[in-house]
């Protein structure tokens, strides 16, 4: 009998208490998401048979960066806001976070649609000035927009199955929004399935020998570090380009994994993997801090 959602994160808040209160603002979210609309991102894609063939060839996504500029954010902006509002709710640091984001945006007379969209075709200098501004770190910010987006990438996915049907995608990338995937579950036969940080979307692909991000292929420095013995997750770290990505060794590959879950179940191995010296997949080794941003045109981090 399949277990619900709701059950598995009952589950998980009984065995990790100290994630309780994160498990918890995860849940506000999904209300939020069930009980909001989403928008049309299709207009961003040009689904010409040839265009999707060239893409799906070179290892380009069907979004580029500058495609968001087409599209209209006006029920994410709903969404946003109500998200900023269970940060102000939730007290401490994260009521502190959501009034100065609020009130970037109300001093500066720019609207929560105008934040997500220059955030995601401006590149990482905006990005960095604009939290420097409001004084949000970046990464949240970027997880925030990520949140509000998640049920229009997953209308979108929906919309674009049969564009998508029998995949062949062995890029370190996402096939839709060219984001940078933060989990591989490792499948039954040499595969692994990735999984998006930023839309969410999952793609089954034959993994290379060695490191998705530089191709080096050394067993010696390309390994999987910190794997508990009653935990599943790993991380599988390259000493030659400072890469990282998280592994799930899960071999069924009828049971999907909830990104969500595994993200906030893996913040002790992001934390490690930061102290060791090593980035996030999709990272520049410059940034020391975990931003993946969507609408990679190339297929080598």
């Amino acid at each position: 009998m399949a277990i619900s959602k709701e059950q598995q994160l009952s589950a998980h808040i009984r065995a990790r208490p100290h994630l309780r209160e994160i498990f918890q603002f995860y849940q506000k979210i999904e209300e939020i998401w069930h009980a909001s609309p989403p928008d049309d991102f299709l207009p961003a894609i040009d689904l010409r048979d040839q265009n999707v063939r060239e893409r799906r060839k070179t290892g380009r996504a069907l979004i580029d960066r500058q495609s968001f500029d087409r599209l209209s954010f006006a029920n994410s902006e709903v969404q946003l806001r109500k998200i900023i509002t269970v940060m102000r709710q939730g007290g401490g640091e994260k009521e502190v976070l959501a009034q100065r984001l609020s009130s970037f945006l109300r001093v500066s007379g720019r609207s929560e649609s105008w934040l997500i969209k220059t955030v995601l075709t401006r590149d990482d200098a905006y990005l960095d000035r604009i939290s420097l501004e409001m004084e949000v770190p970046g990464p949240l910010l970027m997880h925030l927009i990520k949140m509000t987006l998640r049920i229009s990438f997953e209308r979108l996915h929906e919309t674009l199955r049969t564009v998508l049907n029998d995949l062949d995608w062995d890029f370190p990338l996402c096939p839709i929004c060219g984001g940078s995937p933060f989990l591989g579950q490792s499948l039954s036969e040499g595969k692994r399935r990735y999984f998006c940080f930023f839309c969410s979307f999952s793609w089954v692909s034959n993994p290379p020998e060695g490191c998705p991000a530089c191709g080096l292929i050394d067993p010696d420095r390309v390994n999987l570090l910190y794997k508990h013995p009653e935990e599943n997750q790993a991380i599988l770290a390259c000493e030659g380009c400072q890469a990282y990505i998280k592994i799930v060794d899960q071999r069924s590959e009828t049971e999907v994994l909830n990104p969500d879950f595994q993200e906030i179940l893996g913040i002790h191995l992001d934390m490690a993997a930061g102290e060791m010296g090593f980035h996030p997949l999709g990272q520049s080794p410059q940034r020391s801090e975990l931003i993946i941003r969507p609408g990679n045109t190339d297929p080598r981090p």
